[in-house]
């Protein structure tokens, strides 16, 4: 007698496909009454979303440990267009840019921050959002600042890259779905 495969099973994520009970792989809300606590998925997505914010703010003490660098480059690029630029505008112009740099870091903390609050709360909204902002820094990373920046600025965007993309992973993970559909479901 031939083996009868039992496709469904076997191939499916929610059954051991050996003929056992499926395994609760999905989170529920849990018993009434008693408190309703996120899944493990929520919670990583909640912890990288703040890993994220903190190395967004590590972009400070980056931009002005490689203040001298930025200023070597300025110099480098007008001299290249045969521009002459003295050393007061030259500092200006350093001045400003490592001004721009550290209230990027500040907003982008702030939008981490932001999304890591939304995750907790389950709002559906925040997840779009963190996927909005991913794909702008990937275009942002390999359009304009892969090819110019420095090492330094290039290994702390790409960890900021990499932080993002586990946390989409986790935000998108089944257990998080469930939450965010359990707690934006309508009450009454």
């Amino acid at each position: 007698m031939a083996r009868q495969i039992r496709w469904r099973g076997v191939l499916s994520p929610d059954t051991a496909g050996d003929g056992r009970s499926p395994e609760r792989t999905t989170w529920r809300p849990g018993a009434p009454g008693s408190p309703v606590v996120p899944p493990q998925s929520i919670l990583e997505t909640v912890r990288l979303l703040q890993v994220g914010a903190v190395l967004s703010l590590l972009e400070i003490p980056r931009a002005l440990l490689t203040r001298g660098a930025l200023h070597t480059a300025f110099a480098a690029e007008a001299r290249s267009q045969g521009a002459t630029v003295n050393a007061r505008d030259l500092d200006s112009i350093v001045t400003l840019s490592l001004t721009i740099s550290a209230a990027w870091a500040v907003v982008s903390a702030v939008a981490w921050f932001s999304l890591a609050q939304a995750a907790a709360r389950g709002s559906s909204w925040a997840r779009w959002l963190g996927c909005a902002f991913f794909g702008i820094a990937l275009v942002v990373f390999f359009a304009g600042l892969l090819p110019t920046a420095g090492l330094f600025a290039r290994v702390l965007a790409l960890s900021l890259l990499l932080v993002g993309a586990w946390t989409l992973v986790r935000w998108w993970h089944r257990d998080s779905s469930a939450w965010i559909r359990y707690t934006n479901r309508p009450t009454g």
